[in-house]
């Protein structure tokens, strides 16, 4: 049996109902406003902290704003229209009166306060609620309504309020039972990596979310085996929901690559899965009624198009009565092409040659890497820490992994295996340096790196740089074309200074710390030889070790100066191929291919809207040119979006395509056969 979310590409719209909502809600309408979207799947609000619907549990609090059509009502009528419906459920709260009913399941702060926001109060994943009561509230909610598939909202140990407010670690009794059974020891008073309770509770979070999560979808799937269910990737069935959006507090740049990045990694990790990527609305939980830039909603639906991804838009409230509007045609714009042209995106499979792995600790690192792999248009996947293990790296001839710190074993023999039978690896920073509990390791996981000693994590290398030197005989700038006038590169963040294995080739010469002022005093007199970047060979591949974190500052500050260190650590060093051409920084480029081996598909996302931190609209390039690798010659080419062939030239397995005029998007169909 095929699910039913396999047989149709999908495009979401979440309306946040408020209990107000209901008041006068009109199912027909509802289905009209979706039909003008050309939407196929709605989310809405159903259970959990309100019941949407008429409930006869005591344990689940009533709406009392249930005044227009019904949610069955609802669904039927989307059912009729050939919408499928998922229900929006939240289990993190309950309403103060039924906590004062069942004080037990609330969370408890280290104090044993609890955390009442607006009437709603915070209870624990390990109370009776989510383990006992939760799943009777999904039995008389899908036993009721014809629901199609369900997302939990704010799942999981959470420790912060709507507001942002940080609460700690839950010190209710059944945490602190569960814990000591398990370990038999205190919980941790505080999140400090350093407490080696702490690191135990890393593992106690794992293990009974794991546990939890294995329970709740054996009981949906048993119940309801066509249920479509978010964001349970063990068992990679279902879809993966996640968000594009901002908040007020959040600190910049805006990640412009947000859609990109969420849809890449569920992609790549998870390919059984539905990705669906949202673009929220609004500007942050205290202003959901106003919306951002539609540009940057444009911006996100073609990211997620362009990496094989649903679209997706969620907004608070319904459609009809938002007073926020401004993002709709946009919206509806990418929307309509979806639905024009569904058929082309089914079966494809990303043609990228190098992964990007995701790890949580380092994520500025990551970001920087991924920058740097979007801007110089290299096709690359991204893969998942915890489903690393799980996917096929057959296609894959490198692998990047940056500063993933905290490393199973597993996963370091893998890596290591990779560069044994032929691939390269690029490894920044301190990775491996950890086990997954972060407890320090005495040598780092990866033997490909070819470190005998770690001498010294230094942190304070503010005013370093690293120098291309003559050493060994080697040329001084080999590898490094974009560094004919520009002798330095500015180290800053953590460097390791390490003792390498005598097959290891060292490159650069690292100048420590020196005065930077006053300008009288700027200038060293001090070069080190440890490395800016080190190859080792390993099996019949290698490993490339850079002992610091170029993404990071990257991300961080975006000189070219470190823009060009890892552009010609790829393309000069480990031999990455690029796109040719002449395209800009500013577009993504992305490459999939037809199951069936009939088309490619190479996607320009055009990205030049993003300045500073607004999303305007992109600037129209002109005569743009791009080439792919590409064995046979083409039977056409064709634009998607502008619904033109496409003037373009085959030689020596070389495709050159121009496109004439590059607004937000196009996506050329390259058909083969």
């Amino acid at each position: 049996m095929t699910e039913w979310w396999h047989t149709k590409q999908w495009r979401l719209i979440q309306t946040n109902l408020r209990e107000i909502d209901m008041l006068d809600i009109d199912a027909q309408r509802v289905v009209s406003d979706l039909q003008a979207f050309k939407a196929n799947v709605l989310m809405l609000n159903a259970a959990g902290i309100i019941a949407s619907y008429p409930t006869q549990l005591p344990f689940q609090f009533q709406s009392p704003f249930l005044l227009g059509d019904s949610l069955e009502e609802i669904v039927e009528a989307c059912h009729a229209a050939d919408i499928r419906v998922i229900a929006r459920t939240d289990f993190s709260k309950v309403r103060r009166p039924i906590y004062e009913q069942h004080p037990d399941w609330a969370y408890r702060t280290a104090a044993g306060e609890i955390v009442d926001y607006n009437g709603d109060v915070h209870v624990c994943i390990n109370s009776p609620y989510q383990q006992v009561y939760m799943p009777l509230i999904m039995e008389e909610l899908f036993s009721t309504i014809d629901f199609d598939g369900i997302f939990f909202n704010m799942g999981g140990y959470q420790t912060r309020d709507y507001s942002g407010n940080y609460h700690g670690i839950c010190h209710c009794r059944h945490c602190q039972a569960a814990f000591a059974e398990l370990y038999g020891m205190a919980l941790p008073d505080a999140e400090d990596v350093a407490d080696p309770i702490f690191r135990t509770y890393l593992e106690f979070k794992r293990r009974t979310l794991t546990e939890h999560h294995d329970k709740i979808f054996r009981y949906i799937t048993d119940r309801w085996p066509e249920m479509c269910i978010a964001n349970h990737t063990d068992f990679r069935f279902g879809f993966i929901r996640q968000e594009s959006n901002t908040a007020i507090e959040r600190p910049l740049p805006r990640w412009q690559y947000s859609a990109s990045d969420n849809t890449k990694w569920a992609v790549g990790s998870f390919p059984e899965m539905v990705a669906s990527n949202t673009t929220v609305d609004f500007i942050d939980f205290p202003y959901r009624h106003v919306t951002v830039s539609p540009h940057q909603q444009s911006l996100r639906l073609a990211q997620n198009l362009a990496n094989g991804g649903a679209v997706d838009y969620y907004l608070i409230g319904r459609l009809d009565n938002h007073e926020d509007r401004s993002g709709y045609d946009a919206v509806k714009d990418l929307f309509h092409y979806h639905a024009a042209n569904e058929g082309t995106y089914v079966d494809m499979t990303s043609k990228a040659a190098v992964m990007l792995l995701k790890a949580g600790v380092n994520r500025n690192e990551y970001r920087g890497w991924f920058r740097t792999l979007v801007e110089n248009h290299v096709f690359f996947d991204v893969v998942r820490e915890d489903a690393a293990l799980e996917v096929s790296w057959d296609r894959y001839t490198t692998v990047i992994v940056p500063g993933t710190d905290t490393m199973t074993d597993a996963l370091a023999e893998r890596l290591d295996a990779f560069a044994e039978q032929g691939g390269t690896l690029i490894v920044t920073g301190q990775s491996g340096f950890r086990d997954e509990n972060f407890n320090l390791r005495e040598m780092p996981a990866l033997q490909s790196l070819g470190i005998e000693d770690v001498l010294l994590v230094r942190d304070d290398m503010r005013s370093a740089y690293l120098k291309f030197e003559h050493k060994a005989g080697k040329p001084t700038k080999a590898g490094f074309a974009r560094f004919a006038d520009t002798d330095l590169v500015t180290l800053d963040g953590p460097y390791v200074y390490a003792h390498y294995d005598e097959e290891t080739e060292e490159h650069m010469q690292l100048i420590p710390p020196h005065n930077f002022g006053p300008p009288e005093r700027c200038y060293y007199d001090l070069v080190v030889d440890h490395p800016g970047f080190v190859v080792h060979p390993y099996g019949a591949g290698r490993a490339i070790y850079v002992p610091w974190m170029p993404g990071t500052l990257f991300y961080r500050q975006g000189h070219t100066n470190t823009a060009w260190f890892c552009a010609d650590l790829l393309e000069g060093i480990a031999g990455v191929a690029m796109a040719g051409g002449n395209l800009s920084p500013m577009v993504e480029a992305t490459l999939a291919e037809k199951n069936d081996g009939s088309y490619q598909l190479l996607s320009l996302v055009n990205a030049s809207g993003h300045f500073g931190n607004s999303f305007y609209a992109p600037v129209t390039m002109t005569d743009v040119v791009v080439e792919v690798s590409l064995p046979e010659q083409p039977v056409s080419v064709v634009g998607l979006r502008s619904e033109q062939a496409l003037p373009y030239e085959w030689a020596d397995g070389t495709l050159t395509v121009r496109v004439p005029s590059l607004a937000l998007f196009e996506a050329i169909q390259i058909t083969t056969s």
